[in-house]
């Protein structure tokens, strides 16, 4: 334990006493200083450590704090070494074998788990340099997947890589940030060998929270640790049965007005905080606002009881601006990350908590945030760790895949060359029925897109249908070849009056669609859950 060179735990409240970087002194790391330090979003580095701290992962540094790191790490070594065993070092077992104990038929299984959590974590954060490197990439597949084995339900859902990331973010700047001058537990603690240990110790710890929310109710996992598509048409998990009872409890009493907008804009709580929840708000904010956000949330203990006052913060505030729209609008605004601010949120989350013990924050000064000009986009965003660790970063820009937003801005900005784009093209065609020569060719080009935009199927591409699973998806089609017709528009040519009389015929064309089905399991179909909260077309 370290020397308490500042006084004794009775000096808590007392104004002069402040906590500093790297600086394990006892009054100022006790559970008690970091829970006040946390709510009002003043913790110090190493900010991990004092995570794991409030998430009961391992004590304060009053108790046995190395002997506990210790033991995190060696049950990740053991539990990497079960789980990686290699299938050929098993005497008489058949690489083909259907047996549920064979150890090739989970290896093969477990090859599969990996792919699948590869698909995801190669997208995270697309615009960190840190998270585009090979070696950390494939430390998080192997966080994840052990993990993932180790709590067969739920297994591994997408989404988890976005909790893991910000994790591994604290864990790898607490290191980076280090001064040479540190204590002996710190230096065994920031440790770079076991930052891997340390990510599955974090990981751990903050979904003991969220694993609630990431369950699916009646789809009960199978022996290969991950999830079977859903065999009934309505599947109410536990994230949707929390979202009810925080409309019910909570958000009907507090604001029955805006309530009662929702549910005659048929929009259900669902809708957005299933994101909400399952990411813990890391889409919702700037980037360097969430290790605040997280520190607030994690004060109140492992199980996160106070996550819905959060999502009441994030509502209240913009009540005005969600009445006055439309249901498209109003579920544009609550899609998109918030226009608030952490400070603000929390503060107004504590007030809904306990009104006598805490003020009601001033109103925050909102501008609409359904338009585009004012919204914070969380995505974009750049999460600067310190300086130290923007040195670091390299400028070569981003390297990932696309993630959900990106997505949903490039599918706004095509609808809207769609819609401008060929009217602006009839008008310039009359207003220069006669080009100049010079801009005949860009004039020809700007056309051809305004007309390749109009066209949805066109002849000249095959396009090649994919199935993902779903939660409430039916399993009946599955490993069957279906025909999807592809309708083939005609070419347009000058037509007789009698023609434009008669209805054109639309052929069809047959396009064989590909459904993926796994052989090797017992269930009708044995994929995870590829795209649950819907973050790759949002």
């Amino acid at each position: 334990m370290e020397q308490n060179n500042h006084g004794s735990p009775s000096s808590l409240s007392k104004p002069f006493y402040e906590a500093s970087d790297y600086d394990l002194q006892f009054p100022t790391w006790s559970l008690e200083f970091l829970k006040k330090a946390a709510v009002e979003q003043k913790l110090v580095r190493p900010r991990s450590l004092a995570w794991a701290i409030l998430l009961n992962a391992i004590p304060s540094p009053s108790g046995d704090i190395l002997m506990s790191i210790r033991g995190h790490r060696n049950f990740y070594d053991d539990l990497s070494k079960k789980l990686s065993m290699d299938p050929r070092a098993v005497i008489g077992d058949d690489p083909l074998s259907q047996n549920d104990e064979s150890a090739w038929k989970q290896h093969f299984c477990d090859n599969e788990l990996k792919a699948l959590i590869l698909q995801d974590v190669v997208r995270t954060f697309p615009d960190e340099a840190y998270f585009r490197e090979k070696d950390v990439q494939d430390m998080m597949v192997r966080v994840l997947f052990y993990w993932a084995r180790a709590h067969p339900s739920p297994g591994y859902r997408q989404g988890m890589h976005e909790i893991l990331a910000p994790a591994l973010c604290e864990l790898h700047s607490d290191r980076l940030m280090a001064p040479p001058n540190l204590s002996d537990t710190l230096r065994y603690y920031l440790q770079e060998d076991y930052l891997e240990h340390d990510s599955y110790m974090l990981f751990s710890a903050i979904m003991k929270g969220l694993e609630k929310f990431y369950s699916t109710g009646d789809v009960i996992p199978n022996n290969c640790g991950r999830l079977p598509t859903a065999r009934t048409i309505h599947n109410q998990n536990e994230v949707v049965r929390y979202l009810e009872r925080l409309k019910e409890h909570y958000l009907a009493p507090a604001d029955a007005e805006l309530a009662t907008h929702l549910a005659d804009c048929n929009i259900s709580l669902e809708l957005f905080g299933i994101r909400w929840l399952r990411l813990l708000f890391g889409r919702e904010f700037p980037r360097t606002e969430i290790p605040n956000l997280w520190g607030f949330i994690f004060s109140d203990g492992p199980m996160l009881p106070n996550l819905h006052y959060v999502i009441l913060a994030m509502l209240l505030p913009i009540r005005n601006i969600l009445l006055e729209s439309d249901a498209g609008t109003a579920l544009s605004i609550l899609m998109r990350p918030s226009s608030l601010s952490v400070g603000h949120v929390c503060a107004l989350a504590l007030y809904l908590r306990s009104p006598h013990d805490y003020p009601k924050p001033p109103p925050p000064q909102l501008a609409n945030n359904a338009n585009q000009e004012n919204i914070v986009d969380a995505s974009s965003s750049v999460w600067s760790y310190e300086q130290r660790a923007e040195e670091e970063a390299t400028s070569s820009g981003s390297e990932g895949v696309a993630e959900g937003g990106d997505v949903a801005r490039s599918l706004a900005a095509l609808a809207l060359l769609r819609a401008r784009l060929p009217p602006a093209v009839a008008a310039l065609r009359a207003a220069l029925p006669r080009p100049p020569p010079q801009a005949m060719a860009p004039l020809q080009q700007i056309m051809q897109l305004a007309a390749l935009l109009q066209c949805r199927n066109h002849a000249l591409i095959d396009v090649e249908t994919a199935l993902e699973a779903a939660e409430n998806q039916s399993t009946e089609m599955i490993g069957r070849r279906q025909l999807v017709p592809v309708v083939m528009l005609p070419p347009k040519h000058k037509q007789t009056n009698a023609q434009k009389q008669t209805k054109q015929v639309r052929k069809v064309k047959e396009v064989p669609l590909k459904v993926f089905h796994q052989i090797e399991c017992d269930s009708a179909s044995d994929l995870p859950f590829l795209d649950p909260l819907r973050l790759r077309t949002e």
